[in-house]
């Protein structure tokens, strides 16, 4: 006898929504969900961030994984190829400073504050490092990255940011299968910052080209909202 089963079906893809309060700030409603600055941090304090990123990549770990990710919101574990360390105590007071939280909060248009007390450096060292499509982790609403060094020239895309402001409300799967539809690559370059919503704009850096050397500051804040 034949038995009716039912169709089984996944669960749609879904994304969480996003603050009304982020939505609203200028980077998204003057923009396209980032902002890039020179001079931040000022001159004294690059030169000591360059210095202590070199002195400590000794220490940096390999974070390597091919395996697919599946996740479709934030988080998750993209594919990657980089090396990461930890910050010392120059990132540390830089991290820590109100000028620079009174800054970001005054460009994002609410308030940020540190998501913990420390934050890394990211080393795009061997041909072909990259980092893949992803959001940051729940604690990560906003990221700091100040680019320390890179020696490709400013017209190679090699290692540039690729951002998705216009995507912001698609699950990543959307997006892996059609990567280059609202793919915004920017290429920051050495003295350069750029601030995004990371937790909510998806991202991805790609990957460095032979003999080049990207070295970066990645830190993470909690947007008050």
């Amino acid at each position: 006898m034949m038995l009716d089963c039912p169709v089984l079906t996944p669960p749609a893809a879904t994304v969480p929504q996003v603050p009304e309060a982020i939505l609203g700030s200028p980077l998204f409603a003057q923009g396209n969900g980032f902002g890039l600055y020179a001079g931040l941090p000022d001159p004294y304090t690059f030169d000591a961030l360059v210095a202590e990123a070199f002195e400590l990549y000794p220490a940096a770990t390999a974070q390597e994984s091919r395996e697919p990710d599946v996740e479709e919101g934030r988080g998750g574990k993209p594919p990657r190829r980089l090396l990461t360390g930890q910050g010392g105590p120059i990132q540390d007071a830089w991290y820590a400073s109100s000028h620079l939280q009174r800054f970001l909060s005054a460009q994002l248009g609410l308030p940020v504050v540190p998501a913990g007390n420390r934050g890394g450096y990211s080393y795009y060292v061997s041909a072909g490092d990259f980092l893949d499509l992803h959001r940051d982790i729940e604690t990560c609403d906003v990221t700091l990255i100040t680019v320390l060094h890179d020696n490709s020239a400013a017209t190679d895309e090699s290692g540039s940011l690729v951002l998705y402001p216009g995507r912001i409300g698609e699950p990543l799967s959307h997006i892996r299968a059609r990567p280059e539809e609202g793919a915004w690559p920017i290429k920051v370059l050495a003295g350069q910052s750029i601030v995004i919503f990371g937790g909510v704009t998806p991202h991805r850096v790609r990957p460095t080209a032979e003999g080049q050397t990207r070295i970066i500051s990645a830190l993470c804040f909690r947007a008050v909202v």
